[in-house]
């Protein structure tokens, strides 16, 4: 196993740079998730980890070695692509034995480590079967047995479960686990798919326009959200983020269009401000006569609670509420906010205010 240290790195085609200066240090045996929209250089960064981009700038070290002009074969490293990667032509065996088979491994101890390999992904009935017969949740099963059996010091994964649908997804995220969990090996695992990232990850890297927007643990940047795009990035359905503005006395905070709802304490810190507030869907609830007026414009029941969009004032929020609570569209309600929950993001950089 080894950590990686990415130091200053960057990574331009031609004029165009994608990557501006990154910084990571990931632990040895940590599972770190790079997760941001598409375009934002998640991908590529992972493929200079992999070797299979170039570096323009800076350094990435793995375990104690600088492998900015090592070959890919030469980082000790495995990594599962998202489109499997299978040689259609060979059996599940002999795609999962292959990378061994080049390296001069002898054919006794490529059996052994094969039917090891199965046995861990449950594909020993697979092994004689061709790509083309096999489920999506199945090749992806043999291309992470690919990846086993060469015992890297890293895996890299780049987003392998994109192609498979909703319940097949939640499947593998348990089984990509519990390889973490009996390994302890090194992962950086890359996905557009916030869920994924939440669940898997011990350290999240957000990344946003070839620049990391931070790195902590699921829990901080659910909890704690270095800027307005974490906010919205992280967390399902997104943070409500509203224009406010705090009174000079902060004792009150009066929302666009008008609300105005009694400040905590901590909100002196942004006294007399403009401020955007950052609201989580679950920091909603009904309230009575001392709530703040609302109506109700989209009811999503879910089964264990309900998501609503309400109208409040000028602006919209989307509210977590129990099954059972009595909404309708076009219904009038009281919200209660609660603002000892709420973040204060600056309007002109989208920083937190603290």
């Amino acid at each position: 196993m080894a950590g990686i240290e990415i130091a200053q790195v960057v990574k331009a085609y031609g004029s165009v740079p994608v990557i501006h200066g990154i910084d990571l240090s990931v632990r040895d045996g940590e599972f770190v998730v790079l997760v941001g929209p598409s375009g934002c250089g998640k991908s590529t960064l992972l493929r200079m980890i992999a070797g299979l981009e170039s570096v323009t700038g800076g350094t990435i070290r793995i375990g104690d070695r600088v492998v900015n002009d090592l070959p890919p074969r030469d980082r000790d490293i495995a990594m599962v692509f998202q489109d499997y990667a299978l040689y259609p032509h060979r059996t599940v065996a002999e795609n999962v034995g292959f990378g061994l088979r080049m390296r001069g491994v002898d054919a006794a101890t490529i059996a052994r480590k094969v039917n090891e390999a199965a046995e861990i992904l449950q594909i020993t009935h697979l092994l004689d079967r061709k790509p083309g017969q096999l489920s999506g949740g199945q090749r992806q099963r043999v291309a992470m047995g690919r990846a086993i059996v060469r015992d890297p010091k890293v895996f890299l994964f780049d987003e392998p479960l994109s192609n498979l649908d909703a319940q097949l997804r939640a499947e593998m995220r348990v089984e990509i686990k519990k390889l973490h969990q009996r390994f302890g090996t090194t992962i950086i695992y890359v996905t557009h798919d916030q869920v994924e990232a939440m669940t898997l990850a011990d350290r999240i890297a957000i990344l946003k326009a070839g620049h990391v927007e931070q790195f902590a643990t699921p829990d901080e940047v659910y909890r704690q959200p270095r800027s307005t795009f974490v906010a919205r990035f992280i967390g399902s359905p997104a943070m409500n983020i509203v224009p406010a503005k705090i009174v000079p006395d902060a004792t009150t905070i009066t929302l666009a269009g008008g609300a105005s709802v009694a400040a905590p304490a901590s909100f002196a810190r942004a006294r007399g401000r403009d401020v955007l507030l950052g609201l989580r869907a679950e920091h909603l609830r009904l309230a009575g006569a001392e709530g703040v007026p609302a109506r109700t414009v989209i009811v999503e029941p879910l089964g264990s609670d309900t998501l609503a969009l309400m109208q409040v004032g000028a602006v919209e929020m989307t509210g977590r509420f129990p099954p059972s609570a009595p909404l309708r569209a076009g219904g009038e309600v009281a919200l209660g906010l609660d603002l000892d929950q709420a973040h204060l993001f600056d309007p002109e950089t989208g920083l937190a205010i603290v």
